[in-house]
């Protein structure tokens, strides 16, 4: 499917998950449409991945890329920590989704059971076994299946200015907050390149693309600045995305708990 008809789909769903689910939803759908960009790109990466089989999202909450996905036509399952937290979408659109800590339980299903595997913006929100959720996502995917993995990257250009005037990159109250504001915890680690990788090659993957992605620059003077320097290092760029493929049999860990 060519580019313009994804972008065409992307704009019909998009509108409709906005205006039936502000009311109801009102931060997740912020969350969204701040990260409208993001997910546009996501959906044209699936699409050219999708060969075959079915599709799993891990930490599919609030469901709308779950919701872009079915609509689009894709066989996919979702896993969320508390699929209460958005019932409207998943009702709005039948779909199929999975209460799970992927973080302290195995996935429910059978080893091998899904071709292509989705774990967007997740590895920066675990917080106590990151290596048993991707031996499991290691354990369900068919031999040669495919993993496409974003994160937030350590090195962007915003949070080594922070480093370098002594501050963190988050604020560790607020991320901690998000347990009991939004059910699930906030960012209080994110990781440099090398480690993603090093995680995903522990978990017997093989990375077979690593791009470095900028979603929006801010229209102000520093916007304009960090433009250029993103252009000649895009290692600096926001946001990682990594396809890898299952290259291996996983460590298969049990879960600490």
């Amino acid at each position: 499917m060519t580019d313009r008809r994804i972008d065409i789909h992307f704009a019909a769903v998009s509108a409709e998950l906005v205006h039936e689910h502000q009311a109801a939803l009102p931060v997740a759908t912020d969350y969204f449409l701040a990260h409208r960009n993001r997910y546009l790109d996501d959906l044209r990466t699936v699409a050219e991945l999708h060969t075959r089989g079915r599709i799993l999202e891990v930490g599919a909450y609030p469901f709308f890329f779950t919701a872009m996905l079915s609509a689009f036509g894709l066989p996919v399952v979702g896993v969320d920590l508390h699929p209460f937290r958005a019932l409207d979408p998943v009702q709005r659109y039948g779909l199929e989704i999975v209460a799970c800590d992927v973080e302290t339980g195995h996935l429910p299903f059978r080893d091998g059971t899904f071709d292509l595997l989705i774990f967007n913006e997740i590895l920066e929100h675990l917080r106590v076994d990151p290596l048993f959720a991707l031996s499991e996502a290691n354990r369900v995917l068919a031999p040669g299946g495919v993993m496409l993995l974003t994160t937030p990257n350590l090195y962007f250009i915003k949070t080594v200015l922070k480093f370098l005037a002594g501050r963190g990159f988050n604020d560790p109250v607020g991320e901690f907050g998000k347990l009991r504001t939004l059910g699930h915890m906030g960012h209080v680690r994110e990781y440099a390149p090398r480690e993603v990788r090093r995680f995903l090659e522990a978990s017997g993957f093989t990375v077979q693309h690593h791009a470095f992605k900028q979603y929006q620059v801010p229209r102000n003077l520093l916007g304009k600045a960090a433009q250029p320097v993103l252009s000649v290092f895009p290692v600096l760029r926001g946001y990682q995305a990594v396809v890898a493929t299952k290259s291996a049999a996983g460590p298969g860990l049990a879960p600490l708990a």
